[in-house]
């Protein structure tokens, strides 16, 4: 069905060719009546005639594409992100448009741009993070989930996800120290605990809660149930009484009943810290994590020897993002109960000096970059010269043309053993090089000048720069040829973390063509000989 207004519209660029307004509004008509090929040309000519109009290059791009002009859309999308390159509108447009063509490292990079540019969005962090996660860069979807979180600690799904995202990376602990994880196992654990506390001890010791207590230490509710009602009047209106009522009802689940009982165990004795610690417990898991930071430090007030309080408040601390406050109260807790867990989350959470030695050079270590059909890829090598016969060992998840881009390395470092003050190691030591990540094998020529890199980084024990990656097909007499793939490449190398890239000479042309947002982000350095690639490479 025609628009109403269509005739008019045409009418108007008739009397006024020149007007970009008067062909955008035409083009809009044309648009929704499904005409996109007329309406592609119109837009085509209201940029030319205003070449500052954002929002006629965001209408063209989507005309473009939905006349399956793919490329065209892509190209115009991206000439409006260099004009306006703080425009968070067309950086999600080239998100959905890059993932709906496949190519998730370009869509990554531009939802990371708006991440950057929307710093107080957590869906927008979430959505890096989601891309992330997709290309397996799991350090990375981490840290962009943790942003999420500090945004919006309060978020049940954020929480769930880096939950699930903490075990992927092997990180139980730091999956426990998400606030909000607490299940019946959890709650009869620490009710036992609880049990062996000199102050619930001691008012446990005798009469009909001393069988309810030993009922609950065996995990029998039904038992403890038994006790407690078969208990004296003068024993129900106690405050170990109204405790023992609570751990029973949050084993079972009855959380409303146990916040209830838990509250009127406080007002029976106000310094009865379990109380607090298991109330601080029921508002973490409620998702009201500022009231429940106040009841555990009323927990710690009353019972300061109490190693889970400071735990259950370091948790809390660290799912707000105020990582100092969490690891004070970890150390705290690791203090006074050494077994505990708090131990494995401080070492979870306290990672800076990890993450100060991914970022110091190292020996015979670096990022080989490759290509798929999906994308590029990034493999770490690691490479040490071992006594033995001079021979190569060639590991990891290799195929035939990556075997011979190692032997060409292996004759071109014996070559070049002399120029390279290495003439008597490469005959009396055994070089093993080796890919470390054997979920995604390596198959072409563009790993040798990294492979060469890490050899001789291997036998003169001097480090490689630190996050530094390489491409480049090598000869045995030591020139650096031209690959393919570079695009796709550089952006994995610098959606991986890393901070350099060495790469051939002859390549620059597309190095060049790189967008801005990964240009100028990363160190490209081009080299023609092995002998320049190692002065640029090597440190020390």
């Amino acid at each position: 069905m025609a628009h109403p207004f269509l005739d008019e519209l045409k009418r108007e660029v008739v009397l006024r060719p020149d007007d970009p307004a008067a062909r955008y509004r035409l083009a809009e008509a044309l648009f929704a009546d499904g005409d996109f090929t007329t309406a592609a040309r119109q837009l085509e000519r209201a940029v030319k005639l205003d070449g500052t109009d954002a929002n006629a290059r965001r209408l063209l791009a989507k005309t473009y594409e939905r006349a399956g002009r793919g490329p065209d859309a892509l190209r115009t999308l991206e000439e409006l992100a260099k004009r306006t390159p703080d425009d968070v509108s067309t950086r999600e447009e080239l998100t959905e448009l890059f993932l709906a063509q496949g190519r998730v490292d370009d869509a990554l990079v531009h939802a990371e741009e708006a991440a950057r540019l929307s710093p107080t969005d957590p869906k927008r962090h979430r959505a890096a993070a989601d891309l992330y996660r997709m290309k397996r860069l799991l350090p990375q979807a981490k840290e962009a989930l943790e942003r999420a979180q500090r945004l919006v600690p309060e978020d049940p799904h954020i929480a769930a996800e880096l939950r699930e995202l903490y075990l992927e990376l092997g990180d139980d602990a730091a999956s426990e120290r998400v606030a909000g994880v607490r299940d019946r196992s959890y709650f009869l654990h620490q009710a036992r605990t609880a049990l062996a506390t000199k102050q619930l001890a001691r008012e446990t010791s005798q009469g009909t809660l001393k069988l309810a207590a030993e009922a609950l230490a065996a995990g029998d509710t039904t038992g403890v149930k038994r006790a407690l009602v078969a208990a004296a009047p003068s024993e129900k209106s106690s405050a170990a009484y109204e405790f023992l009522r609570g751990e029973v009802l949050l084993i079972d689940g009855e959380t409303e009943r146990a916040e209830r009982a838990f509250r009127s165990c406080t007002e029976r004795a106000v310094d009865f810290g379990l109380a607090y610690n298991r109330l601080g417990d029921l508002l973490q898991h409620r998702g009201a994590l500022r009231d429940a930071v106040a009841l555990y430090e009323l927990s710690i007030r009353h019972s300061p020897d109490d190693a889970n309080a400071y735990e259950d408040l370091g948790d809390v601390y660290a799912t707000l993002g105020e990582r100092e406050k969490a690891l004070e109260m970890y150390r705290a807790a690791a203090d006074r109960d050494p077994k505990s867990r708090a131990a494995d989350k401080l070492r979870s959470l306290d990672d800076a000096a990890r993450a100060a030695a991914a970022t110091e050079p190292a020996i015979g270590k670096i990022g080989v970059l490759g290509w798929t059909p999906s994308g590029g890829a990034v493999s770490p090598l690691e490479a040490v010269a071992v006594v033995g016969q001079g021979q190569l060992i060639f590991s990891g998840n290799v195929g035939p043309t990556s075997r011979e881009a190692g032997l060409v390395a292996f004759s071109c470092l014996k070559y070049k053993a002399r120029d390279l003050g290495i003439g008597e190691l490469v005959s009396s030591y055994d070089l093993h090089l080796h890919f470390t990540d054997t979920e995604v094998g390596k198959d072409g020529p563009s790993s040798g000048l990294a492979l060469v890199l890490a050899g001789i980084s291997a036998y003169q024990q001097r480090p490689l720069r630190a996050q530094l990656a390489a491409t480049g097909e090598i000869t045995i007499h030591g020139e650096v040829k031209a690959v393919g793939g570079i695009h796709e490449k550089i952006v994995a190398a610098r959606l991986a973390g890393f901070r350099t890239v060495l790469m051939p000479r002859r390549n620059i042309k597309e190095a060049r063509e790189l967008p801005s947002e990964v240009a100028s982000k990363i160190e490209i350095i081009f080299v023609d000989t092995v002998a320049e690639a190692v002065a640029k490479a090597l440190v020390g």
